[in-house]
Parts: C-alpha cells; structure tokens; sequence
C-alpha cells in the first residue's frame, strides 16, 4: 500500500479524464488516511466513491471532511450568531435533511461502509461557517492523501464533492511529496492549511463537529446491514480510556458524587462528555464550573471552548463577566474561582436548578473552612453535582469531608495511579529516597510544639490535634538537614534539574537551594504566589530547565514534558503527594520513552522524641508507598 505506486499526474480535467476513476479511487484505496475540505458534498459523490472509501476502510484508514452545509442567509446568520452549532435547531434541520438522503442515494453496502466507518470513528464530518470578516460560504475545495510511508499527495481544484461535478467543466491540479522539495512543500502546506481550519486556528471560519444527534442516525443503520470490512485492528490505545466512559456512565446514574481519578487520566474530559451527554438529552440547561487558582481556570477555559461549544462567562481573576451569565444563564456556562460560588448562587433563578450542572474541579478544595460556611445547603439545589479529585479527602479535617459529602456526594468511581501506569496513561517512574536525619534544632522545634499542644489541653483549650500534626510537619518541611544529600546527589546526577519541578514549603527555603541551580548553570525561575504566570509558560515551552515553587501549581496544570519532581516538602496527606507526583507522570508524545524520576526526603522516626501524633513515621509511610508504586509497570496490549 503505497501512493508512490500511483501515476504522477501534475493536472487532470474532466474533458480529457474520469477523474474519479484516474485519480479519487485509486488514490483512496492506496491511503490510510484522506483530508479533505470541499464547498459542497452530497450522498452521490460517496456512492460514486464507494469502492475508493472501502479501500481506505480496509487499509484501516480515517477520513476527515470539512464542508459547508450550504444553508440559506438566514440558516448562515443564526449559526454565525450561535455560539453552539451542534445543538442549534436550524442547523440540525439542514444536516438531518442532507443526512437522512444517505439511506434513499445510497447502494446498501455503501450505505452500510458509511454508518459503519462512522460508529468505528473512521470518518469524521465538521460543517464550516464563515464569520468575522467573512459572511458568504466555505467554497474552498482541496485535500490531502497520505499512506503509511509517510508519502502524501495534495489536490486543488474546482469540484466539489458531487455527481454534478464530474459532469462539469472541472480541474484539479496534484502535488507528491516525493517529487521534489518543491512539491513537497506545497504537500506540506495544504497539509497544514487543513489542520488548521479543523482545529478552529482561522479567525474567520468555524468549523463544528457533526452533531451528535446526526451521527446516531447514521450509526442506527448499522443494526439492519453488516459490517462489509474488517474492523479497524485493536492497538494500545484501543481500550485504555474506557474508564472515562465507566466513570461518566456511574454519575448520569447517580446524578451526584464525586470521580476519583488520577492526575492525567482525563477528569476534565469526563466532566465535558458529562456535560454535552445531559445536555443532549434536555435534562442541564446550564453548568456552573468552580475551580481554584488562575492556571487550572485557564486550562478549563480552553477545555470548554474547544469541546463543549457553549457560550462560557469567566469570573475570575481580571474577568467580569458573572452578571452576563446572569442574565442569561440557559444554554451557558459560568467559569468561576470558588470562592465566588456563594456570590453568584443567590442571585440565580431558583427555576434553574432544577436542570443544573455544578462541576468541582478539586473538589476537596470546597471543604474549607471560608466555603464551608458561605456554601452550606446551597449546592444541593443543584439537580446534578459532579466533584472530581485525584484525591478528595481532606485530611485532619472531618468537617471539611463531611461538608463535600452532603453537599457533592460520595465517591461514585475510583481509578487510581497503579491502574494509569498498567495502562499506559500514565508513564512508569524511579523513586529515589534520599535520607536525612532532624538537626538538634529541629528537634527542639517538635518538642516545643508537642508542649505547646499540651500546655493548651491543660489549660482548657484544647487545639485539634490536626494543629500539632501542621506544626511537626512543617519542622520536617522546613529542616535545612535536606539540603547536603540533595547537593551530592544533584553533583553526581546533574540529569534530575533537566525538565524539573523542586517543591518547597516557602520562598525562603527555596532561597536556599537557588545558590545550587546557579553553580551548576541551570536556566530556573521562581514561580510563587506574586510571581509573573509568564514564567511557567516559559517552563512549558521549555525556555526554563527548572522551576521553584511551592503549592501553586500542584494541582490541574498540564506539562506534559516535566521528568523529574524534587520533594523538599511533602507530607503524610495523600492529596499534596498525589498532585505532585501528577506533575510528571504525564505522557509526553515528544518523549516516547519518557520515565519520570521523583526524589523524596526520608528521616526515620526519631527515637528520642514521644510522638502523641505519630507523624514523624510519615515519611517512612511515603517511602514504602512510593517504593511499591515504582514497581508498577505498563501491562502493555
């Protein structure tokens, strides 16, 4: 299966060839995988290509197609003003209509190759309408061929995709990658043109997936006639996110509780298919997403522009747009720093929360003890609440747990890290424990606080113990004892600063470790609560080798090519751990063979100090836990 086996015709024209038999069916049936963007299509030009898409279906291949629904003036002027195609009634209509001819102009097996390379996901619509600048139609007409060599082929010219056009006067002129790296160029630009309006990078073009509701008409065919190819072979990727799909199915059931999913395996995801599937079934006619700190808020910004199709109003940071939601909240989405929630909520119609989304992004985070008390029987108005966490317990905090329970609900589904690096979405790493023992002064400081504690339990006001657990850990957090066996191991394996997060508790300590950075030349930057956000883009372009910082980014922030994490602070609380651990394990496509590395700090429990909490073993419980979870490896498949 190679394209190189086809003629290499630099023009073809409908008044000297069959354009479709010369040039369209044999290059399909020599192609894994065909783009193409066309001002118009019909059910005709399919039947009439019938044996050129079985051949890419049999090679395995995808189609995508982006074409204009060629709807009237004012079909184009409701979508442009839209801000959901998919679920807009008039282009629904219009593609129901152009659809539903399939089944009358269609043989039954070209029929049945198309719902079913539609139910494998082997053929991909979007409908492309101008806007901004533009207010006529998409009537652009090229595309692209490409095999498993890597050879390609690009097409411009004037048919669409239409029986009538190859009744036409038409031409279109050919470019082959393996000509010359002129011809390989323009391959090349074509190529990128059209990933480019498919991922909505045109300002004045919107591309929509087909609506979902289309797509199920054409897959409803798939029960009367069969499969008339070879299913696409499973590969590694085949099955390793249908916990997305398990956790989505136990919360449309439960219609409240809380995903517990590791760091990296698609919680944002989840929520979105959540989302677009109530919607799709009329039972949200709004959501509101709340989440903690500006980066994850962008990065759930992004998430909702680019798969929900839903106008989103932002309230957070130096966005304003809360009273807009207000106004007119249906078919919307408020964006929000939690602590806003208890703000907005009373100035909702109560009428909506009866068909109501509220997603909690970390959502231990809601059991504060601020939000506790502003929120408290005001999120069980809503119909549906979904919370998700890596780790949604809170520790030493039974009111904080107790609160997200009653208010979001229970843990519903549950996949862990073991189950993301077995299956390969998450990448295996190395832990390397690194050993230190308490100063003198160190020890002082634990004393003291235990006398603290006890001092005020005589007294009569007794602290929560959870207060004399924060005081021993953050003396553990704080001991400068960590700082010699990081410098001897950092000197001989300079590798762990490349691609690196170093966690601290506090600017100052990290003040410490900078002098280290520095003598071994390495590009870092600070990246604290009043720091500039361009810093960790720098770090995400990889412009910075390293990043100091304490908890600002532990949670939700994506990069993919961090390697290593330093633990200077860590404690015996899953949910700090988890998150950061989280800040490496992600797949990196630009490094296929990633393995991460995570660097922790252990003390043994010092044997001369009388421990009521038993925290000073935490790091001993972290070690073994780390130390197991090391041993995982992916089960391949």
């Amino acid at each position: 299966m190679s394209l190189t086996a086809l003629q290499t015709q630099p023009h073809i024209a409908t008044s000297t060839s069959d354009v479709l038999a010369s040039f369209y069916i044999p290059a399909l049936r020599q192609s894994s995988a065909y783009d193409r963007g066309v001002g118009f299509f019909t059910s005709q030009w399919l039947r009439l290509a019938a044996s050129g898409l079985a051949g890419l279906a049999a090679n395995g291949g995808h189609a995508r197609i982006i074409a204009s629904p060629m709807l009237d003036p004012s079909d184009c002027a409701a979508l442009a003003q839209g801000s959901d195609a998919r679920n807009d009634p008039i282009l629904k209509t219009s593609l129901d209509r152009a659809i539903s001819d399939l089944e009358h102009d269609l043989a039954s097996d070209t029929l049945a190759a198309l719902a079913w390379m539609i139910a494998d996901g082997l053929l991909d619509f979007r409908i492309a309408i101008p806007t901004a600048d533009l207010d006529g139609d998409f009537h652009d007409k090229f595309g692209i061929f490409r095999d498993t060599d890597g050879n390609a082929i690009a097409f411009y010219g004037s048919p669409n995709d239409s029986a009538k056009a190859f009744r036409n006067y038409e031409s279109i002129s050919i470019y082959y990658s393996w000509i010359d790296p002129r011809e390989a160029a323009r391959v090349t630009a074509q190529s990128t043109r059209f990933d480019l309006l498919w991922n909505n990078g045109d300002i004045n073009l919107r591309v929509y997936p087909l609506p979902d509701a289309v797509k199920r008409n054409l897959i409803a065919f798939t029960t009367r006639l069969p499969r008339p190819y070879a299913p696409p072979s499973s590969d590694r990727g085949s099955d390793r996110w249908i916990h997305q799909k398990n956790a989505a199915a136990a919360f449309l059931e439960a219609r409240h509780g809380i995903l517990e999913m590791a760091t990296g395996t698609g919680k944002t995801r989840t929520a979105l298919s959540i989302l677009n599937e109530l919607r799709e079934r009329d039972l949200v006619d709004t959501a509101i997403v709340a989440a903690y700190g500006t980066d994850l808020l962008d990065q759930w910004y992004k998430e909702l522009v680019q798969h929900s199709g839903i106008p989103v109003y932002r309230a957070y940071d130096q966005h304003h747009e809360a009273q807009a939601y207000l106004n007119g909240p249906r078919g919307a989405v408020l964006l929000t720093a939690r602590a806003n929630l208890s703000a907005a909520l009373p100035r909702l119609d109560f009428r909506l929360f009866e068909k109501a989304l509220l997603i909690c992004d970390e959502v231990h985070g809601m059991g504060s003890r601020a939000l506790v008390e502003a929120l408290k029987g005001k999120l069980k108005r809503f119909a549906y609440r979904l919370g998700l966490s890596a780790t949604p317990e809170r520790a030493y905090d039974i009111e904080g747990n107790r609160f997200v329970d009653e208010e979001i609900g229970p843990v519903l589904f549950r996949f862990g890290l073991a189950e993301a690096i077995r299956r390969g979405i998450l990448c295996e790493f190395d832990y390397v424990p690194l050993p230190y023992a308490l100063s003198d002064d160190d020890k002082v400081a634990v004393r003291q606080a235990i006398k603290r504690y006890h001092a005020k339990a005589r007294a009569g006001q007794p602290a929560p113990i959870e207060t004399l657990y924060r005081d021993i850990a953050r003396v553990r957090k704080l001991s400068k004892e960590k700082l010699a066996p990081f410098n001897n191991y950092a000197t001989v394996n300079p590798s762990v600063l490349e691609r690196c997060i170093i966690f601290v508790e506090t600017a100052e300590y990290g003040a410490l470790i900078q002098p280290l950075l520095m003598r071994m030349r390495i590009d870092f930057h600070t990246y604290y609560q009043d720091d500039d956000r361009e810093k960790l883009r720098r770090f995400a372009r990889g412009e910075l080798d390293c990043l100091l910082t304490c908890h600002r980014i532990s949670e939700g922030i994506d990069i993919q090519s961090v390697n290593n994490i330093v633990l200077f602070a860590s404690s015996r609380a899953r949910l700090e751990t988890v998150q950061r651990l989280g800040r490496c394990l992600r797949i990196d496509p630009a490094n296929p063979d990633k393995r991460a590395r995570v660097v922790d700090f252990v003390e043994p429990s010092p044997e001369d100090i009388d421990d009521p909490t038993d925290e000073l073993s935490a790091d001993e419980e972290r070690s073994a836990w780390f130390t197991e979870l090391a041993t995982v490896r992916y089960a391949g498949g």
